[in-house]
């Protein structure tokens, strides 16, 4: 089980720093809800890496701007990136699924929203050219 302390830490090293108690608990809850399969397939160790991986996609969703450093505990120097947010979802989706073979946290994966749907329609208009007019 995932605690709020793990998930803060864990949220920290990831640069989400302000997220609101009551959407922490939520996604804790989300998490959590998935140990009995967690329990059944993998270690705990593994088990814990999933749900973390699984928190920060649920954060990552959230935006896509990032504490890069900051010099002092109080925060009065921060500087922010703002990292490909694809790159970085992406990258986490890989590691949790890498690790998920059976498929536990799949149905809490939030919708990839690097995702664009691209439609159009193409209209040519034949014609046989014989050389004259």
């Amino acid at each position: 089980m995932l605690s709020e302390d793990q998930a803060r830490q864990y949220l920290k090293t990831q640069g989400v720093n302000n997220v609101p108690d009551f959407i922490l608990a939520a996604w804790i809850e989300l998490v959590n809800s998935i140990q009995g399969c967690l329990d059944e397939h993998y270690t705990p160790a593994v088990a814990l890496l999933i749900q973390s991986y699984l928190l920060a996609l649920m954060a990552y969703g959230q935006g896509d701007k990032y504490i890069s450093s900051q010099t002092a505990p109080s925060g009065t120097s921060r500087a922010f990136r703002y990292q490909s947010f694809a790159d970085r979802w992406r990258g986490m989706l890989g590691l949790l699924r890498g690790l998920d073979k059976h498929g536990c946290a799949t149905g809490l994966i939030p919708p990839d929203p690097t995702v664009q749907a691209h439609g159009g329609l193409w209209i040519a208009k034949g014609n046989c050219y014989s050389g004259g007019r």
